[in-house]
């Protein structure tokens, strides 16, 4: 399996990785701080390398570092986006300098080793070489563009991979000829080091809808672009990418589209004036009707102008015009805008009592109104649900759901009193509603849905298997599906290791599917043990692990892949849950056991600087969803 994301270090900006070089060869240039090119005098600071040509009597190993060090380090001549390799050219031979032909697909790899290798008799070009050099570091990566020069998500390869480098004599110099990956020919073969990556490239969001010709949901695709490509690049790199949907290498094959119609033509590059970004579109985009121009736009805005995380470079870009033909296309209100991305429901909040009136129950609490309990079925003998989650649909509508053991338990709350019981081949271990009323249930190694119960639940539910990619021995722990109904946030043991990784829904041939084609974003590898998992917002995800010694620590987990960060919390928390209404609302239960009723606090202030205050008393608090 192929998962997208980053290793946990990547949230360092600029980590020292050793390159094993000598003292003689920099494995850099020097380094000049100035404005990105392109910025429009926007005053961000940018930290540009300048590359080293090629030393005297530099041995093989030397002139591969130094290639290395060259190729991460581009320059951008006036206003184009593409990169000028004239430095790293000087590396190679002139006739291999020709074939080499690098776009921003690079190739990350963390602390390479380069040793110099016994002569093979022919290496890549058929005829006798001069030396070879291998370079070996752990694979951490590769970008995948669909354009030479368009923002590329990337592909994990947690691998070590080897990468060849031939070289020959030129005027008494040596000179690389030939570049291998795996052993096979590579001219388009990007190479860099982690630190170089995290310093050149910025993460950014492409936004992508959700299937259907008339979707109003956009789904955000975290890629990466790099920086020194200037505003007009890096507009120009996003807008490429966004004129076709996800191709099959990207997580969201099959489970986004784009709102642009096949036949979109760009009529020159965009322009960048100041912090204005200007598309000019032509082709079937000017035949669209007034609702897909408006989606247009809509997917435009975000993609140009969102937050860019936490990158060391700002987005310039503050607002943003499409022209369809050279005729502005009406920009929508901010209100407009914003109703294109789904936001999570922040009340009412849900969560167990072992004892009450009635017995054990699920209480409805909101702000306006008292508590509302819904009784748990008689079957469980007193027991308390292992997982909880509550439909979308409006309040007194929803459908309370719940499992505990090989069982899982549909409450309507529109019919007091009916439970409705489903059963399971192997233990439920979580639940989690999507917008459109069906329930997900991950048992150990299998994921359920049960369609259209989100309101008015069938009396004999249909459980229907979701195809998902197999994990050896692998075990699902936690699920929950964002509130965009496409991405799936995953807990999964594998032997002895835990993952975080963010999968999407999509259907063929009527078959529901996650990961169709078994590509994820792997996200929050320094989480070494999580348990629970909650979407905090688009971006990021609120993670519950347990460290050893039963020490729970929570962590906001973002979506690029980057470090996470931790959140303070009161000692003994065993779960954890978020919601909005208004202001960002952040819940935790504290416990001693699962069991046992604990204090639920609710943060008042935006995390991560948390600022607990007790709620209620009781267990598993959940929002809708």
């Amino acid at each position: 399996m192929t998962a997208r994301g980053w290793p946990s270090a990547l949230g360092a900006l600029v980590l020292g990785v050793a390159v094993a070089a000598c003292a003689a060869v920099p494995t850099s240039g020097s380094i000049r701080v100035s404005p990105p090119p392109g910025s429009g005098g926007s005053g961000q600071n940018g930290v540009q390398i300048l590359p080293m040509p090629p030393g005297q009597a530099w041995s093989p190993q030397d002139i591969v570092k130094g290639f290395l060090a060259a190729s991460a380090s581009p320059s951008y001549r006036g206003a184009s986006a593409r990169p000028d390799y004239a430095i790293a050219r000087e590396y190679l031979t002139k006739a291999y300098g020709k074939r080499w032909r690098p776009g921003w697909a690079a190739t990350v790899v963390a602390s390479p080793v380069v040793k110099r290798r016994k002569l093979p008799p022919r290496l890549v070009t058929g005829k006798p070489i001069g030396a070879a050099v291998r370079v070996v570091g752990q694979h951490l990566a590769t970008l995948q563009t669909t354009g030479r020069y368009q923002a590329g998500s990337v592909a994990v390869e947690p691998a070590s991979t080897p990468f060849g480098f031939s070289l020959a004599q030129v005027a008494g110099q040596w000179r690389i000829d030939g570049i291998t990956e795996n052993d096979k020919p590579k001219p388009t073969l990007l190479l860099i080091r982690r630190s170089d990556f995290e310093r050149d490239y910025q993460p950014r969001n492409l936004y992508f809808y959700a299937p259907g010709a008339d979707s109003q949901v956009l789904v955000p695709d975290p890629v990466y672009i790099p920086q020194q490509a200037g505003s007009k690049g890096i507009v120009a790199g996003l807008v490429g990418a966004l004129l076709k949907r996800p191709p099959s290498l990207s997580w969201l094959f099959r489970a986004a589209t784009t709102a642009f119609p096949p036949g979109t033509r760009e009529l020159g590059s965009p322009q960048v004036i100041g912090g204005l970004a200007v598309v000019s579109l032509g082709g079937t985009a000017a035949k669209a009707t007034p609702d897909q121009r408006r989606r247009m736009a809509a997917q435009l805005y975000w993609s140009l102008k969102a937050p860019s995380y936490l990158s060391q470079a700002a987005n310039p870009i503050t607002s943003v015009v499409l022209k369809l033909n050279g005729r502005p296309v009406q920009p929508l209100s901010q209100a407009a805008y914003m109703s294109y991305l789904p936001r999570g429901l922040g009340a009412p909040m849900y969560y167990q009592v072992p004892s009450g009136p009635g017995g054990p129950a699920v209480v409805m609490r909101t702000s306006e109104s008292q508590p509302v309990s819904v009784p748990l079925p008689k079957t469980l003998g007193g027991s308390m649900f292992g997982a909880l989650a509550v439909s979308t649909a409006p309040v007194g509508s929803a459908v309370v759901a719940g499992c505990i053991g090989k069982a899982v338990y549909l409450m309507p709350q529109s019919r007091s009193g009916e439970v409705i019981t489903t059963r399971l081949q192997s233990q439920c271990t979580s639940l989690s509603w999507d917008v459109h009323g069906n329930l997900w249930v991950a048992t150990g190694s299998q994921i359920f849905e049960i369609p259209g119960a989100g309101i008015r639940p069938p009396a004999s539910p249909t459980l229907l298997p979701v195809q998902v990619p197999n994990y050896s021995n692998g075990k699902f722990l936690a699920l929950r599906v964002a509130p965009d109904g496409v991405r799936v946030a995953l807990i999964v043991q594998t032997g002895s290791a835990t993952k975080i990784e963010i999968a999407a829904i999509s259907k063929y041939s009527d078959i529901t599917y996650l990961a169709q084609e078994r590509q994820m974003l792997r996200v929050g590898s320094d989480v070494a043990h999580p348990t629970t998992v909650s979407w905090l917002d688009r971006d990021h995800l609120l993670v519950l692990d347990r460290e050893r010694g039963a020490r729970t620590v929570l962590y906001q987990v973002p979506l690029d892949g980057a470090t996470s960060t931790e959140v303070p919390i009161p000692s003994g928390v065993i779960s954890v849950a978020a919601g909005r209404q208004g202001q960002q609302r952040v819940l935790v239960a504290i416990a001693p056991t699962g069991t046992t009723p604990g204090k639920i606090e609710m943060s008042t202030t935006e995390l991560p600087n948390a600022d607990w205050r007790l709620q209620v008393k009781g267990l598993t608090p959940v929002f809708p969803g």
